[in-house]
């Protein structure tokens, strides 16, 4: 069975949460998961690579996260695109999963939200979170370049902007040192 929309809507309290601006906004949260590895490479600062290849890895998985928050997804017939999917995880007919639409924004267009370069380079990050950070892989060729997450990161923080953030009269929020 495929699910359209959650089991339970939200309450207003439980959207507030996730757009709560101290330390325990959902979003707030995963945005500086998102963002940070890129801004400190922008700085120039001084990290170690340890912490390096946990900012690359955090903003990685962070892109997937929210292109299947915005309704996206990958397809590999025939080749590796991008798709909407709109639908929700499903488990025994129920999803706790959230979506934008849930927040009070919508889902992203293919279409009219990028460009097919832009298309490419979000399928490519996205499986390239699922084989190369979500799951342990060997020879999986997934074709992203490292030096491509800042596009990556760019592109998903507008699409939520756009899709999100705008529309609901929010600003992308963050935490910092």
């Amino acid at each position: 069975m495929i699910l359209s929309k959650r089991t339970a809507p939200l309450t207003v309290k439980e959207i507030d949460e996730f757009f709560d601006p101290s330390t325990q906004g959902h979003l707030k949260y995963r945005i500086t998961m998102l963002q940070s590895y890129k801004d400190r490479r922008a700085a120039d600062a001084k990290v170690p690579y340890q912490d390096s290849i946990c900012g690359f890895e955090s903003a990685l998985v962070a892109c997937r996260l929210f292109m299947q928050f915005l309704g996206l997804s990958i397809s590999h017939n025939p080749n590796l695109q991008l798709i909407e999917n709109p639908t929700y995880f499903n488990s025994g007919g129920k999803s706790d999963e959230v979506k934008v639409t849930d927040l009070g924004g919508s889902f992203v267009s293919i279409a009219s939200d990028f460009t097919p370069t832009e298309a490419d380079l979000l399928a490519r990050t996205y499986h390239a979170a699922s084989k190369a950070t979500a799951h342990l892989t060997a020879g999986s060729n997934h074709g992203f370049k490292p030096e491509e997450l800042s596009q990556s990161v760019d592109l998903v923080t507008k699409l939520l902007q756009k899709r999100l953030y705008g529309p609901v009269g929010r600003p992308i929020e963050r935490h910092f040192d």
